[in-house]
């Protein structure tokens, strides 16, 4: 977003929704909730990677994640289940949109470069994918 669309869109009152932040507990347990079953609290700290929290910490985390909207609760029996209300790639496109405002002034090319680079580096696999993939749309592209 170039400088002059912010300040009308700031002036009118306008902000877009910063991706909520995420702490490393709260993300323990979306990455769980990502999976795609209903769970309640009891079932996440069975599932949880660590054992040295107690039942009132995957609570009061629950409590956080619904607050910021990312999960959904029903009430079975005498316990809430939680949903993901978010999925993971729409969360990573807001971390996204932020880091893009926020780093490069809302300029894509930075953030597309610093990626390719990242994933040239520190991950051959991937960049040989998204290079055949490439290859692949150029020579259907030439097709037409």
């Amino acid at each position: 977003m170039t400088e002059q669309k912010r300040s009308l869109l700031h002036r009118l009152g306008i902000h877009p929704r910063r991706a909520p932040h995420l702490g490393e507990r709260e993300l323990a347990v979306m990455n769980l909730l990502w999976r795609g079953q209903s769970l309640s609290a009891t079932q996440l700290l069975d599932a949880m990677p660590t054992a040295d929290i107690g039942l009132s910490t995957v609570q009061s985390t629950l409590e956080r994640l619904y607050r910021k909207g990312l999960v959904s609760r029903e009430k079975e029996a005498r316990a809430f289940v939680y949903r993901h209300s978010i999925e993971r790639e729409e969360l990573i496109r807001a971390l996204l949109r932020d880091i893009t405002q926020d780093i490069a002034g809302g300029d894509l090319l930075p953030v597309i470069s610093g990626f390719a680079r990242y994933v040239a580096e520190d991950d051959t696999a991937t960049a040989s994918a998204i290079a055949a993939l490439l290859t692949r749309e150029g020579k259907a592209a030439d097709e037409y």
